[in-house]
């Protein structure tokens, strides 16, 4: 199920962030146009949430600034938990 999906602008490149819940209380975050998507559980906390973003996009080696896209991410999950 779709909880949230929203558009990011950086840097002149607009891409589709698909937030979702899963029933076990789990967040799966999808970008397809970057072909990467992750997964929290609901419980941590946003310095965790905020870690293993940064750290899953540094990994698949997402070239754009990964501070702003990750702070966007927090804010959707915010705006939409």
């Amino acid at each position: 199920m779709i909880l949230c999906l929203e558009e990011i602008s950086l840097h002149g490149n607009t891409m589709e962030v698909f937030l979702y819940r899963t029933p076990d209380r789990r967040y799966i975050v999808a970008i397809p146009s970057i072909h990467w998507s992750t997964e929290f559980r609901e419980i941590d906390k946003i310095s965790l949430q905020t870690d293993h973003l940064k750290n899953s996009l540094n990994y698949h080696l997402y070239a754009g600034d990964t501070n702003k896209l990750v702070a966007s991410i927090i804010n959707l999950i915010k705006n939409c938990a």
